[in-house]
């Protein structure tokens, strides 16, 4: 047999599938873990956002510039359409400093948990300068909720952010076992 400067090439064993299990497992559980700790990052800033009953007006008082978003929050309901007590459809109004309109753009991002609350996305907006912000909320029908007010969640508590450990782990394990397939497959 000639040699061309290659090493002969074996087959991997089979103990490398091992490896593309660990891999899927470790995705699982860090995305799950990242999950988990992302939604106890949002319940936790929640807790110290500014709240007023709906329907009302919240003061807010602007030490910082920059977004703001707004929330409903009521009792989470299982039983829809059976629920009573929610707050949505919810209207805002914001105005700024010395009585100023200030643009509210729709929003629909994560929601949260406070204790047996739960908090949707309604609106977001920009505080361009600092002072006394009002926002108004009024409801449709339902009431007995409150509009709740506060900075934006940081990014990587974003449900999909989640996903990312899965994918990258998942996506080599996956990788790994076709290629080790292919390589066992492969006539020696």
């Amino acid at each position: 047999m000639v040699s061309d400067g290659w090493a002969a090439t074996q087959r991997p064993s089979r103990s490398r599938y091992l490896l593309v299990l660990l891999l899927l497992v470790a995705g699982l559980i860090s995305s799950l873990a990242l999950a988990m700790a992302a939604a106890s990052a949002r319940d936790n800033q929640a807790k110290g956002f500014a709240r007023a009953d709906v329907p009302g007006v919240l003061v807010l008082r602007v030490g910082r510039v920059g977004t703001y978003d707004i929330f409903a929050e009521g009792t989470a309901c299982l039983d829809y359409p059976n629920c009573h007590g929610l707050i949505y459809p919810v209207t805002v109004r914001v105005t700024g400093p010395g009585g100023k309109q200030v643009p509210v753009a729709a929003w629909s991002g994560s929601s949260y948990y406070n204790g047996g609350l739960q908090g949707g996305g309604v609106a977001t907006f920009e505080a361009t300068s600092i002072g006394t912000y009002r926002v108004a909320a009024s409801t449709g029908t339902y009431t007995g909720g409150q509009i709740v007010v506060g900075r934006p969640f940081p990014s990587w508590t974003d449900e999909r952010v989640g996903w990312v450990p899965l994918l990258l782990l998942g996506g080599a394990g996956v990788v790994l076992a076709v290629v080790t397939f292919v390589q066992r497959r492969r006539k020696a």
